[in-house]
């Protein structure tokens, strides 16, 4: 029988085919080269994770200060107003921010900025910066 591809004459033994393997793991070695050139490395952040409990210098939490920003870009300091759009240098609220750090010390002073979402960001780097000139070092940022 010509042409039969059967093992049952003996005359077509193939044996082991080596170029189908190779081909499979050239095929394997270039696609892990590939995406080892697309790997990210992975960098460590400077946080402090918070801990379980409190501080043993702390009988309670700190009372947070909200700093409300209005959509005119009036500043409303725990809901009484401090300064009105066109103030940019927001000296009242320094004044009253450097007073609290003054009084119950930085660590102690948590201030939530809360602007609205249409409020320009200028309005809210002013806010920032008020605090950071007042030395507040707990900032973070709440949502109305």
């Amino acid at each position: 029988m010509a042409g039969g591809g059967g093992a049952a004459g003996g005359e077509g033994d193939y044996g082991l085919q080596i170029a189908p393997m190779l081909d499979v793991m050239f095929v394997l070695l270039l696609f892990f080269m590939v995406s080892m050139a697309n790997q990210v490395v992975e960098m460590e952040l400077g946080i402090n994770v918070p801990s379980r409990g409190l501080p043993s210098h702390q009988d309670k939490p700190a009372t947070p200060i909200f700093i409300k920003i209005n959509p005119l870009g009036a500043v409303l300091y725990n809901d009484s107003p401090i300064a009105d759009p066109t103030d940019r240098e927001l000296a009242a609220l320094r004044f009253q921010l450097e007073e609290n750090v003054k009084n119950f010390g930085s660590d102690n002073t948590p201030v939530i900025i809360v602007p609205s979402d249409r409020v320009p960001h200028q309005r809210v780097v002013d806010v920032m910066n008020a605090a950071a000139g007042a030395g507040v070092t707990k900032l973070s940022f709440g949502s109305s």
